[in-house]
């Protein structure tokens, strides 16, 4: 058995590109569903593209689909777009290097490049084989206007991809493929005059299966004055069965020859086709969700919010879709580089409530995202939060007749001090600190409290000596106090 080598798909696989060139992945896992290794196994995958095509992610014409067998690898895999793209299942085969025996493997999926070239190929499967296996016959005749061809049967399924033929003559001509049992048209190409006495190929423009077990008739159409081979051969190659010679005169290039000879090739019409691994059960796929290749942003806009022996914390969400969990740092100075681990959210939750501080100390927060790329990556830290917890306690029962804030006491003060505040009714209150510039230093509250009475223990030990103003809001309420801090 004769296989055929086709250049031109080879230097296409070698193409040299980065994967920094490809803005998204999806990891795919691969499981081998048979107690045998497998080695360089055709997998069929089952792809959303339209999702990804409608994203502005992958390109519309699949250009920049790429397989590999590492995270962020350079060494790409082969794979072929059998169709169709932009719907929700399109058909691509990956040719995955190796699997353990009823194991699973994890491969790449590389997308988002819009300088890429097309690398879909059918060198995915074995081949290309010549359905004659390249049969030499030498007699020849001229006959106008005739089909020559043969009847043959797929022994397992077939993939092809060329039309071929070798004549006497150079001249453009007619390949086609009837459905013996339908006598329909499955495919139709002219091929290129080439060379005379030699084997040439066009490619189709769309493989074809060909299904076990069915048959199926090759021909060569010979226009006007045109020159054929012919011979007493049934040389087939190894994967079909030959059946016999099919021909018909005075007919087109559409017409299905019903005339026989056994034993005989004549035209020579030929194909180049390719076969898989057959394997039961065959392998499944899981697509595991996608991620760009880009580490995320630091999280904005992080606040933190004091109360009893506790912050809460808020961050904005970010705008990666990719961001899988937000990692909370928390250090009693101001430095991240010294921080610790405090806890971690997943995404998309943007809120956290530290417990078990020590009131009157200040601490400082940081927030990082990490994304679900193949190796995750890990954003900068946010820029820093800080408070300090206050213990607010209820001073009575009695229920007051209006809002106030109170003038806190000592004052001036160092380090300690206490700040009342009442309320009529449950509201939602806000006690922050300024400088005497205006910016904004601390919060004090940031909460939800029931009618009633309430003190803060303030301690100052972070902030240097000067006058500050304290705010509060409550509803519609609004006051603002003057305390001084003495050191």
């Amino acid at each position: 058995m004769k296989k055929i080598y086709l250049l031109v798909l080879l230097i296409l696989l070698s193409a040299p590109e980065l994967y920094s060139q490809f803005a998204y992945e999806n990891p795919v896992w691969i499981k081998n569903n048979t107690g045998t290794a497998l080695t360089d196994i055709q997998v069929l995958l089952k792809i959303n593209t339209q999702e990804l095509i409608s994203n502005g992610w992958m390109q519309s014409d699949g250009r920049d689909i790429r397989f590999t067998t590492t995270c962020g690898g350079t060494s790409f895999i082969p794979y072929l777009i059998e169709g169709y793209l932009n719907t929700d299942s399109t058909a691509i085969w990956v040719k995955v290097p190796s699997i353990g025996a009823n194991d699973s493997t994890l491969i790449y999926l590389y997308y988002g490049n819009s300088s890429a070239t097309q690398m879909s190929t059918l060198l995915v499967f074995d081949g290309p084989h010549s359905s004659t296996d390249s049969v030499m016959i030498t007699s020849t005749n001229t006959v106008s206007n005739c089909q020559r061809g043969f009847r043959f049967t797929a022994n397992e399924d077939i993939l092809v991809g060329y039309f071929g033929k070798r004549i006497p003559n150079a001249t453009q001509r007619y390949l086609t493929l009837f459905d013996f049992n339908t006598q329909a048209i499955l495919a139709q190409i002219q091929v290129d005059a080439g060379t005379a006495g030699t084997y040439n190929y066009n490619v189709l423009p769309t493989p074809l299966w060909l299904k076990s077990g069915q048959q199926y008739i090759m021909t060569l159409f010979n226009g006007a004055s045109d020159m054929y081979y012919y011979g007493t051969s049934s040389q087939i190659g190894q994967h079909l069965t030959y059946g016999d010679m099919r021909y018909c005169n005075s007919c087109t290039q559409n017409t299905f020859p019903t005339s026989v000879l056994t034993n005989y090739h004549y035209g020579t019409p030929d194909f180049l086709y390719f076969t898989k691994q057959n394997v039961t059960p065959a392998p499944t796929f899981t697509i595991l969700p996608p991620a760009d290749t880009v580490t995320p942003a630091a999280p904005l806009n992080l606040t933190a919010t004091p109360d009893d022996a506790s912050a809460y914390l808020e961050w904005v969400q970010n705008a990666e879709f990719d961001v899988i969990v937000y990692k909370i740092y928390i250090n009693t100075s101001n430095n991240p580089g010294t921080a610790t681990l405090l806890d971690s959210v997943y995404y998309p939750d943007t809120t956290y409530n530290a417990t078990g501080l020590t009131n009157g100390i200040t601490y400082y927060f940081w927030v990082t995202a990490t994304d679900n790329y193949c190796e995750p990556r890990t954003s900068e830290f946010s820029a820093v939060a800080s408070c300090t917890p206050v213990f607010v306690k209820k001073l009575t029962s009695e229920i007051p007749s209006v809002f106030k804030l109170c003038q806190n006491y000592p004052n001036p003060f160092n380090p300690m001090t206490k700040i009342q505040f009442d309320i009529p009714k449950e509201s939602y209150v806000e006690i922050k600190l300024y400088d005497i510039t205006g910016r904004e230093v601390a919060i004090m509250v940031r909460n939800s409290y029931r009618a009633g009475s309430y003190i803060i223990d303030f301690n100052s030990g972070y902030l240097p000596s000067g006058v500050y103003f304290y705010s509060m809001i409550a509803g519609d309420f609004k006051e603002v106090k003057q305390m001084v801090v003495l050191k």
